[in-house]
């Protein structure tokens, strides 16, 4: 394109106009870009301020909010500014602007453009181009490039920029403190906002999300204590609220209770204090007084830790010779003394620490000593006194269970043993070189050691004898100890203390320990004394002898009985059953009743005999026991024979194989027969084999009363050979007295 040519100069007052429009329109777009910036740092200014003043948040989140702004701002510039700024404005573009404004134009002035862009074309008439751009370099004078931009939208943000501007000034100038805490809160200070009012509150911690929280227990009244500090500047609010919101949603809202009336220079804070009861779920809150807030406070609901299981396990003293074992801990435990154990136990969630209490009685008030672990077991050794131990858990937020879980552990004293000495097959007479069975019941707690006999022989003592214990001697022994007097004097023939004759006497002490050995106390428990005394094989067969007749009266009121039980049985048999409930019937009642039916006779009597045979059987069981007696009585006449080493073989075969051992079988074999097929009569064709059994029973009882009746004809005779030895004696020491004298006279003339 030539750089002179009179097209050209036609058309320089028409570039002219369009260069200075888009010079205004890169300008306003700047202008604009800067402005709204400008506006946005004003907002972001007080509402950070604002936001500040409420919050205080962290110098970490103020950062936060400087990146954000800054790239705010950097993105307004960028794209009201530089962005528009960029953009190609061509002729053709701006003219089109004009003629918008302007369309009295009628287009001369792109068509200018258009020419001016095209003036080398050969089909281009050159006067009517000419005079196109005559025309629009005429229009250009009236042309007002002013108007083309929106200026009220940019006086308004220049308005906007300036009350700002002045805004801020105002508050440098006029609020100082305000200025200079903003300010330095601005570059990031860690500083608070100075108050007038210092709220604190007690038991919160950071929950890592910006707030703080308090764990509590579930159902528990829950106490808020905030604090207004009366420092040097500060002062209470006559006013502190809570506002707070359940997490199913429920607000709320109300005051705290001021406590005391706190005094500047006196007191450090004024108190407040709210109470949350029985809390059953989180709720958010916040306080406010005067120009503080605490905010984004929680209270987060937990179960209190309670004790699911708790166990003992028990190692047991030596003297109970036991394994060890672990047993459950419930609300009483009882353990023997000594026992060392450990307590051990789970809990419904972790634990940070679990507390352990001695409780002592001191007038029926418990004393709680300080014993604490943080071990979920403790050893213990149970003394000879009760203790009491209380378990208090504490999870790892601080919360206590609800109430101690309290175990009573009862020491359980080692007793002494129990002896009871009884004699087995000898009476209170002995003879000089008898044996004589002594057996003992030993019963203790837990264990016995060791049992013996103590011998006095005519008010001497003789040395201890050890009783040989059952090879498991636990909590109850039974065993015999025999003293042999034969076998003592044989065994100690040169000590006079065991010469046994006729007319001393002998006790003898059972005794027995067992193995505590806890401390050194005396262990030892005895028996009531047993005494017996020596007699003559005579004197004691006289006294055999008078047991053995009372027991052969004892068994002719037994034959009686029996005889008796078999004339019921005869009578039970000679009366019908149906006669038996008329009978019956007629001794009940007065009046004469209607002919009873057949059906309720036959149950009637079916009753009757049924009680009948209920009495009679009754009885015959009662006859088996007493015969029982009488051959537990023979069998011990049996026994003194044999202990006290009588030396008469057809008296010991008479009593022992004749009488008590056909006693015994009549008392457990035959009697129960016949008691049982009594009590069956009432089946038919039952009553004869009863009366047969009751038959054979009397024949036994016969029987034996032949063999009590000639023991009886055989010991008169032995009586009477006694009393003629006796007499015979008599005659020969006469005899010899009198030889003595004799003899003396004769010395004497």
């Amino acid at each position: 394109m030539p750089s002179t040519s009179p097209m050209n100069d036609a058309y320089t007052p028409v570039s002219q106009l369009l260069a200075r429009l888009r010079g205004r329109i890169r300008t306003y777009v700047w202008a604009e870009a800067i402005l709204l910036a400008l506006v946005l740092l004003g907002v972001v200014f007080w509402g950070g301020l604002l936001v500040d003043w409420m919050f205080e948040p962290s110098p970490e989140w103020r950062m936060a909010a400087h990146v954000v702004v800054s790239v705010a701002v950097v993105s307004i510039i960028v794209w009201w500014g530089l962005r528009r700024w960029l953009v190609d404005l061509s002729d053709h573009s701006l003219a089109l602007i004009i003629e918008r404004k302007h369309p009295e134009l009628a287009d001369a002035l792109s068509s200018a453009v258009y020419i001016h862009q095209h003036q080398d074309r050969d089909d281009m008439h050159p006067e009517l181009a000419r005079r196109t751009l005559q025309e629009a370099a005429e229009a250009v004078g009236r042309i007002d490039t002013d108007g083309l931009l929106n200026q009220v939208r940019l006086n308004r943000f220049a308005l906007l920029v300036g009350g700002l501007a002045i805004s801020v000034i105002a508050l440098a100038l006029g609020v100082p403190r305000v200025w200079d805490a903003y300010t330095e809160r601005l570059a990031l200070s860690p500083e608070q906002w100075p108050r007038t009012v210092s709220l604190e509150i007690d038991g919160f911690e950071p929950d890592g999300q910006g707030g703080f929280v308090r764990r509590v227990a579930r159902n528990a009244d829950v106490p808020l204590v905030v604090k207004a500090s009366l420092a040097e500047g500060l002062s209470a609010p006559e006013r502190v609220t809570i506002r707070y919101r359940w997490r199913e949603g429920r607000r709320g809202r109300d005051d705290l209770v001021r406590i005391g009336d706190a005094q500047s220079g006196r007191d450090e804070a004024q108190r407040f204090e709210y109470l949350f009861e029985r809390i059953a779920s989180d709720v958010e809150f916040e306080i406010r007084g005067g120009d503080d807030r605490l905010r984004r406070l929680r209270l987060e609901v937990v179960e209190r830790p309670k004790v699911t299981a708790l166990s003992f396990e028990c190692q047991y003293p030596a003297y109970l010779d036991r394994s060890d074992r672990s047993i459950p801990a419930g609300p009483r435990v009882e353990l023997p003394e000594g026992t060392k154990l450990v307590a051990k136990g789970k809990a419904n969630k972790p634990l940070s620490q679990i507390r352990w209490r001695r409780v002592v009685q001191t007038d029926d008030t418990p004393v709680i000593t300080n014993e604490a672990t943080t071990d979920f077991e403790k050893p213990l050794t149970v003394a000879a006194d009760d203790m009491e131990m209380e378990v208090e858990l504490v999870d790892e937020n601080g919360i206590s269970s609800a109430e101690p879980f309290r175990v009573t552990i009862v020491s359980r004293e080692d007793e002494l043993p129990q002896v009871l000495a009884s004699r087995q097959g000898i009476g209170t007479a002995i003879t000089y070189n008898a044996q004589v069975p002594v057996q003992l019941n030993i019963e203790d707690d837990y264990a016995v050691n060791s049992a013996w006999v103590d011998l006095v022989h005519d008010g001497e003592s003789l040395p201890r004898v050890d009783v040989a214990m059952p090879a498991a001697a636990n909590g109850e022994v039974i065993t015999l100890a025999t003293v042999d007097l034969a076998q003592l004097a044989k065994e100690h023939a040169d000590d006079p203390l065991y010469q046994f004759s006729e007319g001393q006497l002998i006790t003898i002490t059972a005794g027995a320990s067992d193995r505590y050995d806890l401390n050194e106390n005396s262990r030892e428990s005895t028996a009531r004394p047993l005494s017996f005394e020596i007699v003559s094989e005579e004197d004691l067969m006289l006294r055999l002898a008078a047991n053995e007749q009372n027991l052969r009266q004892t068994f002719e009121s037994i034959a009686d009985k029996l005889l008796l039980l078999y004339d019921s049985l005869e009578k039970m048999d000679g009366v019908a059953s149906t006669d038996l409930v008329v009978v019956a019937t007629a001794e009940a009642t007065e009046v004469p009743s209607d002919e009873p039916d057949e059906n309720e006779l036959t149950e009637d009597a079916d009753a009757q005999l049924a009680r009948e045979a209920g009495r009679q059987a009754e009885t015959a069981r009662q006859i088996g026991d007493e015969v029982l007696g009488v051959a537990a009585g023979f069998e011990d006449i049996h026994a003194q024979l044999f202990n006290n080493r009588i030396e008469n073989t057809e008296l010991s075969d008479r009593i022992g194989n004749r009488i008590a051992a056909p006693l015994r079988s009549l008392g457990e074999q035959r009697m129960p027969q016949v008691a049982e097929r009594i009590a069956d009569l009432v089946n038919e064709g039952t009553l004869d084999i009863a009366k047969n059994e009751t038959r054979q029973a009397i024949a036994e009882v016969e029987q034996l009363l032949r063999e009590m009746q000639g023991l009886e004809n055989y010991n008169e005779v032995i009586a009477m050979l006694r009393e003629i030895i006796r007499q015979q004696d008599e005659i020969n020491e006469k005899t010899k007295e009198q030889q003595k004298s004799n003899l003396r006279d004769l010395l004497l003339d």
